[in-house]
């Protein structure tokens, strides 16, 4: 489906993992040191990486039989002190993020990941400040596919749905942007192919963040 995303856009909401930044294996690692710790056999990579967009807790229970509250708290210190040393912005996004910032469009970040591993690694990477909205899975109640982290998002940038774009890599990301009633624009530089992204039938879907710039900023100069 490819649909105008319409010239009075004034928002793009972003997903993180796997479409501003690659930190698989921060998440890869912290999994496995959360297996060491309380003793069970790691689970394969390929495993790992199949949960990947789902809330923390939500993996955790889908990979082992234990407390996922439990073993997020393990997990999450983990993370938090060792994910800046493998975590990379994805091609393009620095660019991308700079020239729709110059354009006069507000951006915002509406994650799965906690406010707190979003924060560090935006921080580390010196994109924190392109920003005007960050909303993480501990600042509501209920996360993607749902569309809260978005309707928040909107109510803080001061922004209707049909004044926005949403940019995501996953299913999570598109359904909750239908469900928001915000055209999206799926990327394929995370953890679902171009396929998989196809098939849930969002506005755009685009193999890399540059094309993905290039019709954000033809819509806001009305040359879709």
């Amino acid at each position: 489906m490819t649909t105008s995303l319409g010239a009075n856009l004034k928002a793009v909401l972003f997903d993180l993992d796997g479409t501003l930044i690659d930190s698989t294996e921060a998440i890869v690692q912290s999994f496995y040191h959360t297996f060491d710790h309380v003793g069970d056999p790691r689970p394969t990579r390929a495993a790992i990486e199949d949960t990947i967009s789902a809330p923390l807790e939500v993996q955790l229970a889908s990979l082992m039989d234990r407390d996922p509250v439990e073993m997020a708290r393990i997990y999450r210190d983990h993370y938090f002190a060792t994910s800046t040393d493998s975590t990379v912005l994805l091609p393009e996004v620095r660019d991308t993020l700079e020239q729709l910032k110059a354009a006069g469009l507000a951006l915002g970040i509406a994650t799965s990941k906690s406010r707190k591993g979003s924060e560090i690694l935006l921080d580390h990477l010196g994109v924190r400040d392109y920003f005007d909205s960050l909303i993480g899975a501990d600042d509501v109640t209920h996360t993607k596919p749902h569309p809260e982290a978005l309707l928040v998002s909107l109510e803080l940038m001061g922004v209707a749905a049909d004044e926005a774009v949403y940019v995501g890599d996953t299913h999570f990301d598109t359904q909750a942007a239908r469900r928001a009633k915000i055209p999206c624009i799926g990327v394929a530089t995370g953890y679902a192919t171009r396929l998989e992204l196809e098939k849930e039938d969002p506005a755009h879907v685009m193999d890399d963040m540059g094309v993905v710039c290039r019709v954000i900023l033809c819509s806001v100069n009305g040359l879709e």
